[in-house]
């Protein structure tokens, strides 16, 4: 099992991944910069298309029967400078300061401890947080699709070192014998904290020789000022990300014809070869009101919905 690398406009750095797992491959790398003008917002067309998934985070705590917390469908850490806060037991002190439901949001918060002991022994010094549509003990993905819309509603920290992320990559790759193809891996937007008016959307094949698209979208709103609609439509052909119903940026895939169901994971990441600037607070936040999921696949996992 391999995960993927991310392009930054003047260099490449590592994407969250398992530890101890070296990749020794050729790049093909693609990069697009936009500049975003506020064209009609009129969202895309999911005619055809049900919803499948929805978590608006009404009550006081995450529903563990929509979400895996913290790691890959494996059990495995990404390799993030913090440590994603899973639910296991031994993790029970820090959920409740990672993983805040109140009032309607869930706030997924990095918090920075000088004296925090790293579980895996990497000698991190913050945690963090991920859910994920895909399970790491035998249950079925609470939602996972190949042609699919993705809608989030959700304010970004700023700061040197955040690295928020939506992204997903499909099931296959990641259950025990792998996929012998190479990972697809769909990135709807990846944000640093060192200019949150820039996104970038790229697709990812993790197989020799590995491959990347990406689009950096520049001049947007600052996205830490207020909540904004992203949006990401996996079609036949190509992922398109759209924010407040404007279409931003649009990637082709790679094996478009032969790629099996994405899951899909949001976190708050940190540094990824970045300095990690500590705030007053101690911590940052990443707040999403709600995530929505459509499919139009005839055979898309989803769970029952209330």
């Amino acid at each position: 099992m391999s995960v993927g690398k991310l392009i930054h406009t003047l260099r490449q750095r590592e994407r969250p991944r398992p530890r101890g797992i070296r990749v020794a491959l050729s790049a093909v790398v693609s990069l697009f910069v936009l500049s975003f003008n506020i064209p009609a917002k009129a969202g895309p067309d999911l005619t055809g298309y049900k919803l499948i998934f929805d978590d608006e985070f009404d009550g006081t705590t995450l529903d563990l029967s929509k979400w895996q917390i913290g790691t890959t469908p494996a059990g495995q850490q990404w390799g993030s400078d913090s440590y994603f806060v899973t639910s296991k037991p031994e993790d029970a002190k820090l959920f409740p300061e990672v993983y805040i439901v109140r009032d309607g949001v869930l706030t997924i918060r990095a918090n920075y401890q000088p004296d925090f002991v790293d579980p895996n022994k990497w000698g991190r010094k913050w945690y963090s947080g991920m859910i994920t549509t895909a399970f790491a003990d035998g249950r079925p993905p609470s939602a996972a699709f190949r042609r699919g819309y993705v809608e989030i509603r959700q304010k970004l920290p700023s700061g040197k070192g955040v690295w928020p992320a939506n992204w997903s990559c499909n099931l296959k790759s990641q259950s025990p014998q792998g996929d012998p193809l190479g990972v697809v891996e769909l990135d709807g937007i990846e944000a640093y904290g060192v200019n949150m008016t820039v996104v970038h959307t790229t697709v990812h094949h993790w197989v020799v020789p590995k491959a990347a698209t990406t689009v950096m979208v520049q001049n947007l709103p600052d996205l830490t000022a207020d909540f904004h609609v992203y949006g990401y439509l996996v079609g036949d052909k190509d992922l398109e990300t759209y924010l407040d119903g404007a279409l931003i940026a649009k990637v082709p895939l790679f094996r478009a014809n032969d790629i099996d169901p994405f899951f899909w994971m949001f976190n708050l990441a940190m540094g990824g070869g970045w300095p990690i600037d500590v705030p007053a607070s101690g911590h940052y936040d990443m707040q999403i009101d709600y995530i929505r999921i459509y499919s139009k696949d005839q055979t898309a996992t989803s769970v029952k919905l209330n």
